[in-house]
Protein backbone atom coordinates (compact mmCIF):
# COMPACT_ATOMS: atom_id res chain seq x y z
CA UNK A 1 0.00 0.00 0.00
CA UNK A 2 3.28 2.74 0.74
CA UNK A 3 4.74 1.37 -2.51
CA UNK A 4 1.50 2.47 -4.45
CA UNK A 5 1.18 5.79 -2.76
CA UNK A 6 4.57 6.76 -3.74
CA UNK A 7 3.66 5.46 -7.14
CA UNK A 8 0.52 7.54 -7.96
CA UNK A 9 2.39 10.26 -6.25
CA UNK A 10 5.07 10.29 -9.25
CA UNK A 11 2.83 9.39 -11.89
CA UNK A 12 1.37 12.61 -11.50
CA UNK A 13 4.66 14.17 -12.45
CA UNK A 14 5.12 11.18 -15.60
CA UNK A 15 1.58 10.91 -16.50
CA UNK A 16 2.27 13.73 -19.10
CA UNK A 17 5.61 15.25 -19.87
CA UNK A 18 5.74 17.89 -22.90
CA UNK A 19 9.34 18.95 -23.88
CA UNK A 20 9.77 21.84 -26.27
CA UNK A 21 13.17 22.20 -28.40
CA UNK A 22 14.61 25.79 -29.18
CA UNK A 23 17.57 27.15 -30.98
CA UNK A 24 19.97 28.36 -33.20
CA UNK A 25 19.92 26.33 -36.87
CA UNK A 26 23.32 23.77 -36.30
CA UNK A 27 22.98 23.81 -32.08
CA UNK A 28 21.37 19.79 -32.07
CA UNK A 29 17.63 20.15 -31.86
CA UNK A 30 16.92 17.34 -33.71
CA UNK A 31 19.67 15.16 -32.39
CA UNK A 32 17.95 15.40 -29.03
CA UNK A 33 14.50 14.86 -30.60
CA UNK A 34 15.80 11.88 -32.00
CA UNK A 35 17.56 10.32 -28.73
CA UNK A 36 14.27 10.98 -26.93
CA UNK A 37 12.36 9.15 -29.80
CA UNK A 38 14.48 5.98 -29.18
CA UNK A 39 12.19 3.11 -27.56
CA UNK A 40 15.12 1.58 -25.60
CA UNK A 41 16.97 3.42 -22.89
CA UNK A 42 20.42 1.01 -24.48
CA UNK A 43 19.56 2.55 -28.14
CA UNK A 44 20.74 6.36 -26.92
CA UNK A 45 23.84 4.87 -26.28
CA UNK A 46 24.42 7.20 -23.04
CA UNK A 47 27.73 7.24 -21.82
CA UNK A 48 28.25 5.32 -18.45
CA UNK A 49 29.19 6.95 -15.41
CA UNK A 50 33.00 6.00 -13.86
CA UNK A 51 31.82 3.85 -11.02
CA UNK A 52 35.91 2.85 -10.09
CA UNK A 53 36.95 6.11 -8.90
CA UNK A 54 34.24 8.67 -7.70
CA UNK A 55 35.92 11.31 -6.29
CA UNK A 56 33.48 14.27 -6.86
CA UNK A 57 30.23 14.88 -6.01
CA UNK A 58 29.13 15.88 -9.27
CA UNK A 59 30.55 12.24 -10.43
CA UNK A 60 28.43 10.90 -7.75
CA UNK A 61 25.33 12.62 -9.48
CA UNK A 62 26.42 11.39 -12.56
CA UNK A 63 25.83 7.84 -11.27
CA UNK A 64 22.58 8.42 -10.06
CA UNK A 65 20.35 10.29 -12.98
CA UNK A 66 22.41 7.34 -14.78
CA UNK A 67 21.06 4.71 -12.54
CA UNK A 68 17.52 6.21 -12.38
CA UNK A 69 17.24 6.93 -15.85
CA UNK A 70 17.99 3.17 -17.16
CA UNK A 71 15.20 2.34 -14.58
CA UNK A 72 12.48 4.46 -15.77
CA UNK A 73 13.11 4.99 -19.58
CA UNK A 74 10.33 6.43 -21.21
CA UNK A 75 10.12 6.93 -25.08
CA UNK A 76 8.87 10.30 -26.52
CA UNK A 77 6.30 10.53 -29.58
CA UNK A 78 8.34 13.25 -31.61
CA UNK A 79 6.25 16.48 -33.43
CA UNK A 80 8.31 17.83 -35.86
CA UNK A 81 7.09 21.87 -36.61
CA UNK A 82 8.36 21.48 -40.14
CA UNK A 83 6.00 18.64 -40.58
CA UNK A 84 2.79 20.84 -38.92
CA UNK A 85 4.25 23.52 -41.54
CA UNK A 86 3.58 21.00 -44.49
CA UNK A 87 0.31 19.93 -42.98
CA UNK A 88 -1.14 23.34 -43.66
CA UNK A 89 0.80 23.47 -47.37
CA UNK A 90 -0.39 20.75 -48.80
CA UNK A 91 -4.12 22.37 -48.29
CA UNK A 92 -3.19 24.63 -51.10
CA UNK A 93 -2.86 23.30 -54.61
CA UNK A 94 0.13 22.19 -55.75
CA UNK A 95 -0.15 25.00 -58.96
CA UNK A 96 -0.88 27.88 -56.14
CA UNK A 97 2.54 26.91 -54.39
CA UNK A 98 4.51 26.43 -57.59
CA UNK A 99 3.26 29.79 -58.34
CA UNK A 100 3.86 31.33 -54.98
CA UNK A 101 7.39 29.91 -55.07
CA UNK A 102 8.20 31.25 -59.09
CA UNK A 103 6.94 35.03 -57.45
CA UNK A 104 9.46 34.80 -54.46
CA UNK A 105 12.07 32.78 -54.36
CA UNK A 106 14.96 32.95 -56.13
CA UNK A 107 18.61 31.32 -56.59
CA UNK A 108 21.97 33.94 -55.74
CA UNK A 109 19.50 36.26 -57.68
CA UNK A 110 18.67 33.87 -60.58
CA UNK A 111 15.16 32.46 -61.01
CA UNK A 112 14.12 29.50 -59.78
CA UNK A 113 13.02 26.06 -62.19
CA UNK A 114 9.83 25.21 -59.63
CA UNK A 115 8.43 22.68 -62.24
CA UNK A 116 11.80 21.06 -63.24
CA UNK A 117 12.22 21.02 -59.47
CA UNK A 118 8.89 20.22 -58.07
CA UNK A 119 7.98 17.56 -61.08
CA UNK A 120 9.09 14.45 -58.65
CA UNK A 121 6.93 15.66 -56.03
CA UNK A 122 3.73 15.47 -57.62
CA UNK A 123 2.50 12.24 -56.70
CA UNK A 124 3.23 12.59 -52.67
CA UNK A 125 2.11 15.89 -52.82
CA UNK A 126 -1.26 14.87 -54.71
CA UNK A 127 -1.44 11.54 -51.82
CA UNK A 128 -1.22 14.35 -48.62
CA UNK A 129 -3.20 16.91 -50.10
CA UNK A 130 -5.69 14.61 -50.53
CA UNK A 131 -5.56 12.97 -47.24
CA UNK A 132 -5.66 16.55 -45.80
CA UNK A 133 -8.74 17.81 -47.73
CA UNK A 134 -10.84 14.48 -46.96
CA UNK A 135 -9.70 13.95 -43.33
CA UNK A 136 -8.92 17.18 -42.33
CA UNK A 137 -5.34 17.01 -40.35
CA UNK A 138 -5.99 14.17 -38.15
CA UNK A 139 -3.81 11.96 -36.25
CA UNK A 140 -3.33 9.51 -38.64
CA UNK A 141 -2.16 11.87 -41.49
CA UNK A 142 0.51 13.16 -38.71
CA UNK A 143 1.63 9.34 -38.49
CA UNK A 144 1.70 9.18 -42.07
CA UNK A 145 4.86 8.35 -43.48
CA UNK A 146 4.34 10.04 -46.05
CA UNK A 147 4.16 13.36 -44.53
CA UNK A 148 7.65 13.54 -43.05
CA UNK A 149 8.53 12.31 -46.53
CA UNK A 150 7.17 15.40 -48.29
CA UNK A 151 9.03 17.36 -45.64
CA UNK A 152 12.24 16.44 -46.39
CA UNK A 153 11.81 16.09 -50.01
CA UNK A 154 10.44 19.48 -50.43
CA UNK A 155 13.72 20.72 -48.27
CA UNK A 156 16.05 19.31 -50.18
CA UNK A 157 15.07 20.36 -53.36
CA UNK A 158 14.72 24.02 -51.79
CA UNK A 159 17.53 24.16 -49.87
CA UNK A 160 19.24 26.99 -52.07
CA UNK A 161 16.42 28.79 -52.23
CA UNK A 162 15.96 32.45 -50.47
CA UNK A 163 13.39 34.99 -50.79
CA UNK A 164 13.82 38.91 -51.36
CA UNK A 165 14.31 39.00 -47.49
CA UNK A 166 16.76 36.22 -47.28
CA UNK A 167 14.64 33.45 -45.71
CA UNK A 168 14.67 29.50 -46.41
CA UNK A 169 11.57 28.49 -48.02
CA UNK A 170 10.25 27.14 -44.43
CA UNK A 171 10.86 30.25 -42.38
CA UNK A 172 8.44 32.08 -45.19
CA UNK A 173 5.85 29.52 -44.73
CA UNK A 174 5.97 29.62 -40.96
CA UNK A 175 5.89 33.18 -41.03
CA UNK A 176 2.95 33.52 -43.53
CA UNK A 177 0.76 30.95 -41.20
CA UNK A 178 1.43 33.05 -38.52
CA UNK A 179 0.03 36.04 -40.09
CA UNK A 180 -2.03 35.07 -42.76
CA UNK A 181 -3.09 31.58 -41.92
CA UNK A 182 -1.99 30.31 -44.92
CA UNK A 183 1.65 29.08 -45.56
CA UNK A 184 1.38 30.82 -49.39
CA UNK A 185 -0.36 34.44 -48.20
CA UNK A 186 1.60 36.91 -45.97
CA UNK A 187 -1.02 39.22 -44.58
CA UNK A 188 0.32 42.12 -42.70
CA UNK A 189 -3.37 43.67 -41.09
CA UNK A 190 -4.20 40.85 -39.25
CA UNK A 191 -2.47 37.78 -36.67
CA UNK A 192 -2.41 34.36 -36.86
CA UNK A 193 0.69 33.94 -34.61
CA UNK A 194 -0.80 30.98 -32.77
CA UNK A 195 -2.25 28.92 -35.93
CA UNK A 196 0.71 26.47 -35.66
CA UNK A 197 0.84 26.41 -32.04
CA UNK A 198 -2.74 25.11 -31.86
CA UNK A 199 -2.64 22.42 -34.69
CA UNK A 200 -0.13 21.49 -32.47
CA UNK A 201 -1.72 21.24 -29.54
CA UNK A 202 -4.54 19.25 -31.51
CA UNK A 203 -2.06 16.90 -32.09
CA UNK A 204 -1.34 16.87 -28.43
CA UNK A 205 -4.80 16.06 -27.47
CA UNK A 206 -5.56 13.63 -29.85
CA UNK A 207 -2.03 11.75 -28.57
CA UNK A 208 -3.35 11.46 -25.21
CA UNK A 209 -6.81 10.65 -26.05
CA UNK A 210 -5.12 7.68 -28.14
CA UNK A 211 -2.97 6.64 -25.00
CA UNK A 212 -5.92 6.60 -22.69
CA UNK A 213 -4.93 5.81 -19.36
CA UNK A 214 -0.80 5.38 -20.68
CA UNK A 215 2.09 7.66 -19.81
CA UNK A 216 2.14 10.28 -22.71
CA UNK A 217 5.54 12.01 -23.42
CA UNK A 218 6.26 14.47 -26.28
CA UNK A 219 8.89 16.21 -28.25
CA UNK A 220 8.14 19.59 -30.06
CA UNK A 221 11.26 19.65 -32.26
CA UNK A 222 11.35 22.71 -32.72
CA UNK A 223 9.95 25.75 -31.64
CA UNK A 224 11.06 29.14 -33.25
CA UNK A 225 8.90 31.65 -32.25
CA UNK A 226 8.45 32.88 -28.21
CA UNK A 227 5.07 33.47 -28.64
CA UNK A 228 4.36 29.73 -29.28
CA UNK A 229 6.62 28.85 -26.83
CA UNK A 230 4.58 31.18 -24.31
CA UNK A 231 1.70 29.72 -25.54
CA UNK A 232 2.82 26.34 -24.56
CA UNK A 233 3.53 27.14 -20.93
CA UNK A 234 -0.02 28.75 -20.51
CA UNK A 235 -1.52 25.23 -21.98
CA UNK A 236 0.56 22.56 -20.20
CA UNK A 237 1.89 22.31 -16.70
CA UNK A 238 4.39 19.62 -17.51
CA UNK A 239 5.90 21.96 -20.07
CA UNK A 240 9.74 22.33 -20.36
CA UNK A 241 11.23 24.67 -23.06
CA UNK A 242 14.80 23.40 -23.22
CA UNK A 243 17.51 25.77 -25.41
CA UNK A 244 20.09 23.42 -27.45
CA UNK A 245 23.32 25.95 -27.64
CA UNK A 246 26.19 25.30 -29.09
CA UNK A 247 29.44 28.32 -30.14
CA UNK A 248 28.94 29.59 -32.84
CA UNK A 249 32.31 27.94 -34.00
CA UNK A 250 30.99 24.62 -33.41
CA UNK A 251 27.69 25.34 -35.17
CA UNK A 252 28.77 26.44 -37.99
CA UNK A 253 31.30 23.54 -38.56
CA UNK A 254 28.27 21.51 -38.58
CA UNK A 255 26.34 23.09 -41.20
CA UNK A 256 29.16 24.25 -43.50
CA UNK A 257 28.97 20.45 -44.81
CA UNK A 258 25.17 21.70 -46.47
CA UNK A 259 25.67 25.32 -46.76
CA UNK A 260 28.41 27.96 -47.40
CA UNK A 261 29.09 30.74 -44.74
CA UNK A 262 26.70 33.38 -46.29
CA UNK A 263 24.07 31.12 -46.51
CA UNK A 264 24.29 30.56 -42.89
CA UNK A 265 25.04 34.22 -41.83
CA UNK A 266 21.65 34.95 -43.28
CA UNK A 267 19.69 32.26 -41.94
CA UNK A 268 21.04 33.45 -38.33
CA UNK A 269 19.85 37.13 -39.33
CA UNK A 270 16.27 35.67 -40.25
CA UNK A 271 15.99 33.50 -36.64
CA UNK A 272 18.35 35.11 -34.22
CA UNK A 273 19.47 38.65 -35.33
CA UNK A 274 16.11 40.22 -35.47
CA UNK A 275 15.35 44.46 -35.53
CA UNK A 276 11.74 43.77 -37.48
CA UNK A 277 8.86 46.26 -36.56
CA UNK A 278 5.22 45.86 -36.07
CA UNK A 279 3.83 42.47 -37.09
CA UNK A 280 6.77 41.38 -38.21
CA UNK A 281 8.07 40.88 -35.24
CA UNK A 282 5.54 38.65 -33.70
CA UNK A 283 5.10 36.86 -36.30
CA UNK A 284 9.10 35.96 -37.49
CA UNK A 285 11.13 32.97 -36.16
CA UNK A 286 12.47 34.78 -32.89
CA UNK A 287 15.10 32.03 -31.45
CA UNK A 288 16.52 34.81 -29.11
CA UNK A 289 13.10 35.31 -27.32
CA UNK A 290 13.04 31.66 -27.20
CA UNK A 291 16.25 31.11 -25.69
CA UNK A 292 15.05 33.96 -23.26
CA UNK A 293 11.89 31.74 -22.70
CA UNK A 294 13.88 28.72 -22.13
CA UNK A 295 14.56 27.58 -18.55
CA UNK A 296 16.34 24.38 -18.95
CA UNK A 297 20.09 24.70 -21.04
CA UNK A 298 21.67 21.93 -22.90
CA UNK A 299 25.37 22.87 -23.98
CA UNK A 300 26.08 20.84 -27.65
CA UNK A 301 29.75 21.28 -28.53
CA UNK A 302 31.63 19.13 -30.83
CA UNK A 303 33.18 16.77 -28.56
CA UNK A 304 36.90 15.80 -29.23
CA UNK A 305 36.61 12.46 -30.72
CA UNK A 306 37.16 10.32 -34.17
CA UNK A 307 33.40 10.67 -34.58
CA UNK A 308 31.22 12.86 -33.24
CA UNK A 309 28.68 10.98 -30.43
CA UNK A 310 27.35 13.72 -28.31
CA UNK A 311 28.82 12.89 -25.28
CA UNK A 312 28.22 16.15 -23.10
CA UNK A 313 25.57 16.57 -24.70
CA UNK A 314 23.81 12.87 -23.61
CA UNK A 315 25.65 13.52 -19.87
CA UNK A 316 23.53 16.37 -19.91
CA UNK A 317 20.30 14.97 -21.29
CA UNK A 318 20.32 11.77 -18.78
CA UNK A 319 20.40 14.31 -15.69
CA UNK A 320 16.94 16.77 -17.03
CA UNK A 321 15.21 13.86 -17.98
CA UNK A 322 15.58 12.29 -14.65
CA UNK A 323 14.69 14.94 -12.55
CA UNK A 324 11.95 16.18 -14.65
CA UNK A 325 10.93 12.55 -13.65
CA UNK A 326 11.80 12.23 -10.07
CA UNK A 327 12.64 15.87 -8.70
CA UNK A 328 14.72 15.91 -6.20
CA UNK A 329 17.40 13.01 -6.60
CA UNK A 330 20.00 15.17 -6.67
CA UNK A 331 21.10 19.28 -6.11
CA UNK A 332 21.61 21.61 -8.21
CA UNK A 333 24.90 22.37 -9.05
CA UNK A 334 26.93 25.72 -7.82
CA UNK A 335 26.52 27.09 -11.35
CA UNK A 336 22.67 26.62 -11.48
CA UNK A 337 22.45 27.79 -7.93
CA UNK A 338 24.41 30.91 -9.22
CA UNK A 339 22.54 31.53 -12.63
CA UNK A 340 19.56 31.22 -10.67
CA UNK A 341 19.68 34.08 -8.63
CA UNK A 342 20.87 36.54 -12.03
CA UNK A 343 17.70 35.10 -13.78
CA UNK A 344 15.29 35.96 -10.22
CA UNK A 345 17.14 39.57 -9.95
CA UNK A 346 16.77 40.50 -13.79
CA UNK A 347 12.33 40.64 -12.92
CA UNK A 348 14.17 43.87 -10.74
CA UNK A 349 14.73 45.36 -14.00
CA UNK A 350 12.49 48.42 -15.33
CA UNK A 351 13.88 48.19 -18.44
CA UNK A 352 11.06 48.25 -20.81
CA UNK A 353 13.18 46.42 -23.27
CA UNK A 354 14.68 43.82 -21.84
CA UNK A 355 15.73 42.54 -18.58
CA UNK A 356 18.85 41.42 -17.82
CA UNK A 357 20.49 39.92 -14.11
CA UNK A 358 24.20 39.20 -13.19
CA UNK A 359 25.64 37.72 -10.27
CA UNK A 360 29.06 38.07 -8.85
CA UNK A 361 30.95 35.15 -6.99
CA UNK A 362 34.43 34.82 -5.83
CA UNK A 363 35.93 31.07 -7.37
CA UNK A 364 34.27 28.86 -4.60
CA UNK A 365 30.78 30.59 -5.40
CA UNK A 366 30.14 32.16 -2.85
CA UNK A 367 28.02 34.96 -3.86
CA UNK A 368 29.87 38.32 -3.25
CA UNK A 369 27.15 41.38 -5.56
CA UNK A 370 23.68 40.86 -7.70
CA UNK A 371 22.87 43.45 -10.26
CA UNK A 372 20.39 44.07 -12.85
CA UNK A 373 19.61 46.40 -15.76
CA UNK A 374 18.15 49.39 -14.15
CA UNK A 375 18.20 53.46 -14.26
CA UNK A 376 20.39 54.71 -11.34
CA UNK A 377 19.20 55.12 -7.63
CA UNK A 378 16.94 57.86 -7.62
CA UNK A 379 15.59 57.94 -11.16
CA UNK A 380 12.70 56.80 -12.25
CA UNK A 381 12.91 53.43 -14.59
CA UNK A 382 10.91 53.51 -18.14
CA UNK A 383 8.63 50.90 -16.81
CA UNK A 384 7.22 53.33 -13.85
CA UNK A 385 6.67 56.11 -16.36
CA UNK A 386 3.62 57.49 -18.45
CA UNK A 387 3.37 59.40 -21.71
CA UNK A 388 1.01 61.62 -19.69
CA UNK A 389 3.78 62.68 -17.44
CA UNK A 390 5.98 63.80 -19.99
CA UNK A 391 2.74 66.31 -20.89
CA UNK A 392 2.30 66.93 -17.58
CA UNK A 393 6.26 67.97 -16.57
CA UNK A 394 6.77 65.51 -14.19
CA UNK A 395 10.38 66.93 -13.14
CA UNK A 396 11.02 63.48 -10.94
CA UNK A 397 10.17 60.99 -13.48
CA UNK A 398 11.63 62.83 -17.29
CA UNK A 399 15.16 64.83 -17.36
CA UNK A 400 15.48 68.35 -18.24
CA UNK A 401 16.74 67.10 -21.73
CA UNK A 402 13.52 64.51 -22.15
CA UNK A 403 11.56 68.22 -21.14
CA UNK A 404 13.02 70.33 -23.94
CA UNK A 405 10.92 71.09 -27.09
CA UNK A 406 13.31 69.05 -29.31
CA UNK A 407 12.16 65.56 -27.60
CA UNK A 408 8.99 66.03 -26.81
CA UNK A 409 8.24 67.67 -30.26
CA UNK A 410 9.33 64.31 -31.14
CA UNK A 411 7.31 62.07 -28.80
CA UNK A 412 4.41 64.34 -30.30
CA UNK A 413 5.31 63.39 -33.94
CA UNK A 414 5.48 59.64 -32.52
CA UNK A 415 2.60 59.41 -30.69
CA UNK A 416 -0.22 61.89 -31.78
CA UNK A 417 -3.05 60.16 -30.28
CA UNK A 418 -3.98 60.67 -26.83
CA UNK A 419 -6.64 57.89 -26.59
CA UNK A 420 -5.50 55.69 -24.69
CA UNK A 421 -8.73 53.45 -24.39
CA UNK A 422 -7.11 50.26 -26.27
CA UNK A 423 -4.95 49.69 -23.51
CA UNK A 424 -7.31 49.10 -21.56
CA UNK A 425 -5.74 50.49 -18.19
CA UNK A 426 -2.17 49.59 -18.69
CA UNK A 427 -0.07 53.17 -18.93
CA UNK A 428 2.15 54.16 -22.38
CA UNK A 429 6.31 54.05 -21.23
CA UNK A 430 8.31 55.25 -23.69
CA UNK A 431 12.07 54.15 -24.34
CA UNK A 432 14.46 57.23 -24.64
CA UNK A 433 16.76 55.24 -26.35
CA UNK A 434 14.93 54.34 -29.17
CA UNK A 435 13.10 58.01 -29.64
CA UNK A 436 16.74 59.34 -29.21
CA UNK A 437 18.07 56.92 -31.76
CA UNK A 438 15.04 58.38 -34.01
CA UNK A 439 16.35 61.85 -33.64
CA UNK A 440 20.10 61.04 -34.49
CA UNK A 441 19.05 58.89 -37.25
CA UNK A 442 21.37 55.73 -35.47
CA UNK A 443 21.18 52.53 -33.36
CA UNK A 444 23.52 54.12 -30.08
CA UNK A 445 23.44 51.81 -27.23
CA UNK A 446 24.98 54.27 -25.69
CA UNK A 447 21.91 56.20 -25.16
CA UNK A 448 20.51 53.50 -22.24
CA UNK A 449 19.56 55.05 -19.25
CA UNK A 450 20.11 51.78 -17.12
CA UNK A 451 23.08 50.69 -16.05
CA UNK A 452 23.73 47.31 -17.37
CA UNK A 453 23.57 44.33 -15.16
CA UNK A 454 27.10 43.14 -14.60
CA UNK A 455 27.76 47.29 -14.21
CA UNK A 456 25.46 47.57 -11.73
CA UNK A 457 26.73 44.53 -9.87
CA UNK A 458 30.69 45.62 -9.78
CA UNK A 459 29.20 49.15 -8.58
CA UNK A 460 27.66 47.37 -5.80
CA UNK A 461 30.88 45.73 -4.45
CA UNK A 462 32.52 49.71 -4.48
CA UNK A 463 29.34 50.97 -2.65
CA UNK A 464 28.70 49.20 -0.03
CA UNK A 465 31.92 47.15 0.24
CA UNK A 466 32.29 43.13 0.66
CA UNK A 467 34.99 40.63 0.22
CA UNK A 468 37.14 40.26 -2.83
CA UNK A 469 36.47 39.05 -6.47
CA UNK A 470 39.82 38.37 -7.78
CA UNK A 471 39.71 35.34 -9.49
CA UNK A 472 35.85 35.12 -9.35
CA UNK A 473 32.98 34.13 -11.87
CA UNK A 474 30.40 36.73 -13.02
CA UNK A 475 27.03 34.74 -14.09
CA UNK A 476 24.90 36.99 -16.53
CA UNK A 477 21.79 35.98 -18.48
CA UNK A 478 22.84 38.09 -21.38
CA UNK A 479 26.71 38.07 -22.34
CA UNK A 480 28.77 40.91 -21.56
CA UNK A 481 28.85 43.83 -23.79
CA UNK A 482 31.81 46.05 -24.28
CA UNK A 483 32.08 48.15 -21.74
CA UNK A 484 31.24 45.67 -18.93
CA UNK A 485 33.86 43.28 -20.76
CA UNK A 486 36.36 45.89 -19.93
CA UNK A 487 35.71 45.85 -16.46
CA UNK A 488 35.34 41.76 -15.90
CA UNK A 489 38.54 41.80 -17.90
CA UNK A 490 40.19 44.16 -14.82
CA UNK A 491 38.71 43.30 -12.17
CA UNK A 492 40.48 39.86 -13.09
CA UNK A 493 37.29 37.85 -13.75
CA UNK A 494 38.25 34.29 -14.20
CA UNK A 495 35.15 33.19 -15.82
CA UNK A 496 31.96 34.53 -17.20
CA UNK A 497 29.12 32.37 -17.44
CA UNK A 498 26.08 33.52 -19.81
CA UNK A 499 22.75 32.17 -21.38
CA UNK A 500 22.81 34.12 -24.99
CA UNK A 501 25.29 35.69 -26.86
CA UNK A 502 25.11 39.85 -26.70
CA UNK A 503 25.53 41.24 -30.54
CA UNK A 504 28.82 42.98 -30.84
CA UNK A 505 32.84 42.52 -30.32
CA UNK A 506 33.39 41.60 -26.81
CA UNK A 507 34.68 38.30 -27.55
CA UNK A 508 36.96 38.94 -30.40
CA UNK A 509 37.98 42.26 -29.34
CA UNK A 510 38.26 42.42 -25.19
CA UNK A 511 38.08 39.09 -23.78
CA UNK A 512 40.11 37.18 -25.87
CA UNK A 513 43.35 40.02 -26.60
CA UNK A 514 46.19 40.37 -23.92
CA UNK A 515 47.92 38.05 -21.44
CA UNK A 516 46.21 34.54 -21.51
CA UNK A 517 46.32 34.23 -18.04
CA UNK A 518 44.53 37.45 -18.06
CA UNK A 519 41.89 36.78 -19.96
CA UNK A 520 38.28 36.01 -18.70
CA UNK A 521 37.10 32.75 -20.21
CA UNK A 522 33.65 32.51 -21.62
CA UNK A 523 31.32 29.32 -20.95
CA UNK A 524 27.62 28.45 -22.24
CA UNK A 525 25.58 28.05 -19.41
CA UNK A 526 23.81 24.72 -18.64
CA UNK A 527 21.11 24.01 -16.38
CA UNK A 528 18.13 24.77 -15.04
CA UNK A 529 16.75 27.86 -13.76
CA UNK A 530 13.23 29.80 -13.27
CA UNK A 531 10.74 27.74 -12.83
CA UNK A 532 11.78 24.58 -14.02
CA UNK A 533 14.64 25.16 -11.05
CA UNK A 534 12.30 24.74 -8.64
CA UNK A 535 10.35 21.86 -10.63
CA UNK A 536 13.01 19.79 -10.78
CA UNK A 537 14.99 20.12 -7.59
CA UNK A 538 12.10 20.71 -5.49
CA UNK A 539 11.16 16.80 -4.04
CA UNK A 540 7.38 15.96 -3.66
CA UNK A 541 8.36 14.79 0.24
CA UNK A 542 11.66 14.68 2.17
CA UNK A 543 13.37 11.91 0.47
CA UNK A 544 14.00 9.88 4.34
CA UNK A 545 9.84 10.07 4.36
CA UNK A 546 9.58 8.67 0.84
CA UNK A 547 12.05 5.88 1.42
CA UNK A 548 10.58 5.03 4.49
CA UNK A 549 7.24 3.71 2.58
CA UNK A 550 9.28 2.01 0.15
CA UNK A 551 11.93 0.63 1.57
CA UNK A 552 10.82 0.36 5.86
CA UNK A 553 13.48 0.02 8.42
CA UNK A 554 13.11 -3.26 10.10
CA UNK A 555 11.33 -2.78 13.47
CA UNK A 556 14.38 -4.47 16.43
CA UNK A 557 12.61 -5.88 19.23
Amino acid sequence: MEKDAVKKMYNLRRKLVVIGLTGRTGSGCSTVAQLLSNKNFEDCKFVKPDRTNRLSNDERKDVIVYDFLKENWTQFKVISVSNIITSFLVENELQAVKDYISSEFQIEKSPVNVDSDFQELETIYNSVNQKSTQDGFSLELFNDKELDELTKRIKTITSQYRSSKKETIYQAFGTNLRSSGNAILRNSDSLHTFHIAERINKIITAIIENNGNEKTAIVIDSIRNSLESTYFKEQYVSFYLIAINSEDTYRKQRLNSKLNLDQIDEIDKIEYISDKDGVEKFVSQDIKGCIQNAEIYIHNPTDNLPAECHTTLKKQLVRYLSLIFNPGIITPSPVERCMQIAYTAKYNSGCISRQVGAVISNSSYSIKAVGWNNTSEGQVPCLLRNIEDLDNYDKLAYSNYELGNVFTTRVNQLYPERDFSALKGKKLCICFKDIKNDLDKKRNQVHTRSLHAEENAFLQITKYGGGGIDGGYLFTTSSPCELCSKKAYQLNIKRIYYIEPYPGIAGDHILNSGSEDKRPHLKLFHGAIGWAYHQLYQPFVPYKDELSLIYPQRTIE
